[in-house]
């Protein structure tokens, strides 16, 4: 089973898409814990209609936390054994699941990471494009929204840069909108590697 916890502080208005898209999700066998950071606007009456479904459960803490802290305290409410990270103005491609763990168990990784976009002003522009394959550390960029990972990595996330990445060249995870700046405005690796090759020339 997959557990995805998923951190939201005053997310009203982005939490729908997030927990949407993994109900959304062609893999079935996966939990969600989320992990309200001590919002105060309508956050948790926007997520109390996702409860019907057993498979999502709802905490909400008394004082604010670092999202790390809040992100421990989701793992600690999960059992499954495998783990996703989502912010609340995240959202997954319905198949981000499905190709994250079968690309896993194709390489017997710990981790597993994923081509993944940003959006803003409906406006949706890639951020990596990498290739199916096994990578080393350092040589993919792992980010919450586009990385699975097993338990025992997740409860030692400083491990995270140690493993072999099994990578799929899906594209399965959006960096929703979000006040602070988007990684987009920074140009994507791949990109700044082929303006280097054409400047040698």
């Amino acid at each position: 089973m997959i557990s995805v916890i998923v951190t939201l502080r005053d997310s009203a208005q982005s939490v729908i898409s997030t927990l949407q898209s993994i109900v959304a999700q062609t893999a079935q066998q996966w939990e969600c814990v989320i992990i309200d950071n001590a919002s105060t606007d309508e956050s948790e009456f926007m997520v109390r209609s996702y409860l019907i479904d057993r498979r999502m459960r709802y905490f909400r803490l008394a004082s604010r936390v670092s999202t790390a802290e809040a992100r421990e305290i989701g793992l600690r409410e999960t059992r499954g054994e495998y783990v996703m990270y989502l912010d609340a103005a995240d959202y997954l491609e319905s198949n981000a699941l499905q190709a994250l763990y079968l690309i896993i168990k194709k390489y017997g990784t710990d981790i597993a990471a994923a081509n993944f976009a940003t959006e803003r002003a409906g406006e949706r522009r890639p951020w990596s494009y990498l290739r199916e394959g096994l990578y080393h550390p350092g040589e993919v960029l792992l980010t919450t929204a586009n990385t699975l990972m097993s338990r025992r990595l997740a409860e030692k996330p400083d491990k995270w840069n140690l493993r072999d990445v099994a990578f799929t060249d899906h594209l399965i995870s959006i960096w929703g909108e979000r006040e602070e700046p988007l990684a987009d405005e920074v140009e994507p690796k791949w990109l700044q590697f082929i303006k280097r090759i054409f400047k040698k020339k």
